[in-house]
């Protein structure tokens, strides 16, 4: 978000017309522990940690760090920022109007995070969660940054575990809305995760080379039980049934990358290297009880290898001109293979297109540009050629290629200092999630769906308009009004094979849609009341249309959430040293139009809470209560008969309830 007028404080931002660098002496105040919690207290600045696509290009969030994007990219922009210690960051400057075509061409507003040199620095931090039923665990993180040698060197750890708790009532109802089964649920989950990261980076042969890796394992156990009964629970003990789930998730990654980039007097080139490679396994058992006696039992077991290559070469110009080009190329072979059995009492189940091997090879040829017309007005813009083939074997292979040109126009105007407007055109092309060429099971729905192999990617036309305003020291106001024109939307939809007596559903192209909506951000000093207070809000409003062949009419698009709103409050009570706030989330609602069945996800007002002290000199100290009001969750499903546009059969309400979490967090320096 543009800022033009910074706050007064015990360190003054520096401005120009187009930029404000903030001193690391301006966050002390804070007491941040990275750059990540220095970017999070920049005034008006909302981050953006970019997308977690395939390839590299469209992935940029709105943080460079000394003026690069970072190499690495499973960890994600936020876990880049983590790594660098507070005591390593110089300043933090303030990007608005364009920042050249390169690193985050299309975004208007970035911060760019300028690193000290030669400072050996780090931070540790003690994490304990306790969940509502009890369990209490720990997290431990550390990173340091230093040299070794010529090297500039950065590692960290991550690990610890997530322990979790919710119960549920289930109820389902019959057409004439007659109680006929009720169920009381528990859930207890517990994460196990340990990540570690590495950067080398160096000035050699007139360039500057970086090295990254990463490797990291999670591992996810969920314990669900249900216990049934004949109509309205009234006696507990009255129980007719009982079914167990246990659920294992296990999560792999490692990753290697290697950049290199050179300045030729005005022009730099940077060539990057990066290769992936992802497993995931997902394990479940289930059975049900009656009487103490096994009456059917079921197991679901689905490996995933994701492999990532990516080659990248970029030459940009970064002079004084007033126009900036910038070309280039990258080259990404992408694979995905999955294997999946499900058995019921022993005997192998039939799914369709549950072992596949998807593999991609694509290729983009890019140009793009920023243009200062006049110290008010900035244009962007670009124009990418996009080519690949996917390859998919199994039971219903398929071969397919796509070519697509992909064009960008922005225009950013500066109508004083303090107000900003933006105009943005684009086509955009999706990306296939290579998971839904392969069938997956729900075993807490009982419902399968099928892999398919012929989907592509979907399109939308773009358009959106942006009014940024800087109105006080740390007050801003950004309101984004937008227009997305889509094709090839996906919904599930039934395949052609799909019989009466066995119907076959799965992720599909459905058509065409529209989808149009306003966002606003709003940062609001509250001073005269609270003393260093502030009030962020952010609310999201948005709606579409969709042609449904199944009801035969106009419906809003699956899983878009219409009206979203987020406050958070912070006072930080600086001679005390020490602050405090929360956040509130507004009840939402979301929808998914399925095949045989509507499923509407419902969540309460939400608030979390906190307080943090930094009294012990060297140390903070937070205790954070989420879900304070109690959070409550209610799924209803209405069914049909065939399909949406058959019989009314029933529908089934979950109420599910997650008691207050508590979270202590202790960070130091060293």
């Amino acid at each position: 978000m543009a800022v033009a007028n910074q706050p007064t404080n015990s360190v003054e931002a520096e401005e120009s017309l187009s930029n404000s660098n903030y001193p690391a002496n301006f966050f002390t105040q804070y007491q941040p522990q990275n750059a990540f919690d220095m970017v999070e207290r920049l005034p008006g600045f909302s981050f953006d940690g970019g997308s977690s696509a395939r390839g590299f290009g469209g992935n940029a969030g709105n943080v460079l760090i000394d003026g690069a994007r970072p190499t690495s990219k499973s960890g994600g922009l936020s876990g880049a920022l983590k790594r660098i210690p507070a005591e390593q960051v110089e300043r933090i400057d303030i990007i608005r109007g364009g920042v050249g075509a390169g690193e985050a061409s299309g975004q208007t507003v970035v911060a760019n995070i300028v690193k000290r040199k030669n400072v050996t620095s780090g931070t540790w931090a003690f994490k304990t969660r306790r969940a509502p039923d009890g369990t209490t665990k720990p997290n431990i993180e550390a990173a340091i940054s230093t040299h070794l040698g010529e090297w500039e060197s950065m590692f960290d750890i991550d690990l610890g575990f997530g322990p979790g708790y919710r119960t549920n009532l289930i109820t389902k109802r019959d057409a004439d809305d007659v109680v006929t089964d009720q169920t009381t649920e528990t859930m207890d989950s517990l994460g196990r995760f340990t990540f570690s990261n590495a950067q080398l980076a160096r000035e050699f042969d007139q360039g500057h080379l970086t090295l990254n890796g990463r490797l990291g394992t999670d591992k996810w156990t969920g314990d669900f039980k249900r216990l049934h009964y004949d109509g309205v629970v009234t006696d507990p003990a009255d129980v007719s049934s009982e079914w167990e789930l246990a659920i294992v998730n296990r999560y792999t990654v490692m990753e290697l990358g290697a950049n290199w980039a050179q300045e030729f007097e005005q022009w730099k080139w940077r060539s990057l290297g990066l290769f992936q490679v992802e497993e995931r396994e997902n394990n479940s058992a289930d059975q049900d009880r009656e009487g103490g006696i096994i009456t059917n039992y079921g197991d679901f077991k689905r490996e995933r290898t994701k492999k990532e290559f990516i080659v990248r070469n970029t030459f940009a110009y970064n002079g004084s001109n007033a126009f900036k080009p910038e070309y280039g190329i990258e080259l990404a072979k992408n694979s995905l293979e999955t294997q999946l059995d499900k058995t019921e009492n022993g005997q192998l189940q039939s799914l369709t297109n549950a072992n596949v091997t998807v593999e991609e090879i694509r290729g983009e040829l890019f140009a793009s540009f920023s243009y200062a017309q006049s110290d008010a007005l900035t244009l962007e813009g670009g124009l990418t050629a996009e080519f690949s083939t996917i390859e998919v074997t199994g039971e219903d292979p398929k071969e397919q290629n796509f070519s697509f040109i992909k064009p960008r126009l922005s225009a950013s105007y500066e109508l004083n200092p303090s107000v900003r407007l933006s105009l943005t055109a684009e086509h955009v092309v999706g990306q296939l999630n290579f998971d839904d060429f392969a069938a997956s099971t729900s075993s807490e729905d009982d419902r399968d769906v099928s892999g398919n192999s012929a989907l592509v990617p979907d399109q939308s036309s773009d358009l959106t308009a942006v009014f940024d305003w800087s109105f006080s020291e740390k007050g801003s106001l950004k309101l984004e009004a937008f227009h997305y024109w889509q094709d090839d939307v996906y919904e599930e939809i039934e395949f052609a094979s799909s019989t009466e007596e066995e119907r076959v559903y799965g992720l599909g192209n459905a058509g065409k849609a529209r989808v149009w909506g306003v966002k606003a951000d709003l940062n609001l000093p509250i001073d005269a009341v609270l003393k260093n207070g502030l009030v962020e809000l952010s609310y999201d409003y948005q709606d579409s249309k969709f042609y449904d062949e199944i009801i035969a009419n106009h419906r809003p698009v699956s899983d878009y959430v219409p009206n979203n709103l987020r406050i958070k409050f912070r006072q930080d009570i600086t001679e005390q040293q020490w602050a405090w706030g929360g956040e509130f989330y507004r009840r939402f609602t979301n929808k998914d139009y399925l095949v045989d069945q509507v499923s509407t996800f419902k969540g309460n007002d939400r608030l979390r809470i906190f307080a943090e002290t930094t009294y012990f000199d060297g140390l903070k100290i937070q205790l954070e209560m989420h879900q304070a009001n109690v959070g409550k969750f209610t799924r209803i499903r209405n069914f049909y008969e065939g399909t949406r546009n058959g019989e009314y059969t029933g529908y089934e309400v979950s109420q599910r309830r997650r008691e207050p979490e508590y979270k202590l967090s202790v960070w130091g320096t060293f």
